[in-house]
């Protein structure tokens, strides 16, 4: 590999292990912070609480909603036209207003657990394909440049990207909807759809993993047309 391009690489690795640390602190910050607080304001509540927040399911969604219920129908006509508790949850559990969640305090090792877990899964993907991206950089300036092998690195590191992503998020929705599921006190309707509509699609992420695994297709033709010319001459 010539000076130059060896230059230009290593500035690009310090910006990657910069990012890569800083990354790395924060995360390690803020797991470590819900693991000695047992998740003590993790969701940023007021006071000593260990709160789970999740998206509430829609109104219609639940038996016993405040449509279908005539003492909840005659209340809300007869207040502000507004109801705290538009149906039946498990009890200390919450309606969190302003945004439709509901947050239950200390909820137990397990469901404290798993909403940690879905909260910090795909920052978790996210940092190992930092890690990756650095180890990749790194053996593009010690070794061989960019040749068959750092094409096969930069293409996993793309469909590791995609794949990771996509499967942190599907956890995180499948957990956040037990977890609202199970603060309800009575039937929740349409699982399965209000899911889907729960869903954060990690849009960012899928894109940046097909840039890179076409990337790798450039990298390859550009190696392939190097070993070609350096056959010629």
């Amino acid at each position: 590999m010539s000076l130059d391009t060896s230059a230009s690489l290593k500035w690009t690795a310090i910006v990657v292990r910069l990012l890569l640390a800083l990354f790395a602190a924060t995360l390690a910050y803020e797991i470590g912070r819900a693991v000695l607080t047992s998740g003590e304001n993790a969701s940023g509540s007021l006071g000593d609480q260990s709160l789970v927040c999740v998206a509430s399911p829609g109104i219609l969604h639940v038996e016993g909603n405040v449509t279908e219920d005539p003492r909840h129908s005659k209340a809300v006509a007869e207040s502000s036209g507004v109801d705290d508790t538009p149906y039946p949850v498990e009890k200390g559990v919450e309606f969190a207003h302003g945004l439709p969640q509901l947050c239950k305090d200390d909820p137990g090792l397990g469901a404290q657990s798993l909403y940690q877990t879905s909260r910090f899964a795909t920052p978790l993907v996210v940092l190992v394909a930092l890690f990756l991206l650095d180890r990749l950089i790194a053996d593009a300036r010690r070794d061989s440049g960019f040749d068959e092998t750092i094409v096969r690195k930069l293409r996993f590191l793309g469909v590791f990207l995609i794949a990771g992503t996509l499967a942190a998020s599907l956890y995180t929705t499948i957990v956040e909807t037990g977890l609202a599921v199970s603060m309800v006190a009575g039937t929740v309707r349409e699982v399965g759809s209000m899911a889907l509509r729960g869903w954060s699609f990690p849009w960012a992420y899928l894109i940046a993993g097909l840039g890179l695994v076409a990337m790798s297709k450039v990298v390859r033709v550009g190696a392939h047309l190097r070993e070609e010319l350096e056959g010629t001459v």
